[in-house]
């Protein structure tokens, strides 16, 4: 299964960038690859809960949290979306320093299509996706540091 990762140190407790994490339902406040977020659970965070992802061009993505280790980690689950994923788990962990978190994003996915799907992912995919992740962690690390929208 494809995989790969990405990091940010952030000069914050974990606990804030776990505030900011946990709280599923606000994504698109902080990470500017998501047009609009909402809450698709009775619940706001903790396992089972779920949010739905707007994303540019009609693309869309529905997450339920699969891993809930409060501070530690979060992974979700891409259950529905539009966009050419099989499966897919996006995990975060955080490692807190003396002055800093470290958050480490590891999506986990396979495509659709077999080889194809294989074949667009060394092409295109994980490439876009990666942009993608770094984008996610630079508007985490505004939101968690205090300077981001909505901070």
């Amino acid at each position: 299964m494809p995989s790969f990762a990405v990091s940010a140190t952030i000069r914050a407790p974990a606990s804030a960038v776990w505030a900011t994490l946990a709280d599923i339902g606000t994504i698109a406040d902080w990470n500017p690859g998501v047009v609009e977020s909402r809450l698709t659970t009775g619940q706001r965070g903790g396992m089972g809960a779920g949010r739905y992802c707007a994303l540019p061009g009609q693309a869309f993505l529905e997450e339920r949290v699969v891993e809930w280790e409060p501070d530690r980690v979060i992974t979700f689950r891409i259950v529905d979306s539009n966009l050419p994923f099989k499966t897919a788990d996006i995990r975060f962990t955080l490692d807190e320093s003396a002055r800093a978190t470290t958050v480490t994003v590891t999506p986990h996915y396979r495509l659709q299509w077999g080889p194809l799907g294989s074949l667009l992912d060394l092409l295109f995919v994980r490439r876009t996706y990666r942009k993608g992740m770094l984008a996610l962690l630079a508007g985490l690390k505004l939101r968690a540091e205090g300077v981001g929208p909505g901070a």
